[in-house]
């Protein structure tokens, strides 16, 4: 069983206007959703406050997106992922349809 640690990080986060994006991702997990077409980040919480642990870099808990070439049993099989504007303010940018 893999870990937290273990999972893909978001190597990059070009949503600025999220509270856990401080310099890079700071969400302890983020999940991907499966809304319409988009392959958003549905940890995205835009907001001046900011969120997370400043300690780490976010990673990938799960993702919604079954159709993605990366999607193993609703997890990321990615070595990494970048999210940024898309559909929405904050996609996975690493999605691959199937």
């Amino acid at each position: 069983m893999k870990t937290l640690l273990q999972m893909p990080a978001v190597r990059e986060c070009a949503a600025v206007t999220c509270s856990f994006n401080d310099g890079g991702c700071h969400a302890p997990a983020v999940t991907v959703a499966a809304a319409g077409t988009a392959a958003s980040c549905a940890t995205f919480v835009e907001s001046s406050e900011r969120g997370g642990i400043a300690e780490i870099t976010g990673s990938i808990g799960a993702c919604a997106r079954t159709d993605c070439v990366h999607n193993t049993n609703l997890a990321c099989a990615a070595p990494s992922v970048q999210v940024g504007p898309g559909a929405t303010a904050s996609d996975c940018l690493t999605y691959e349809r199937a």
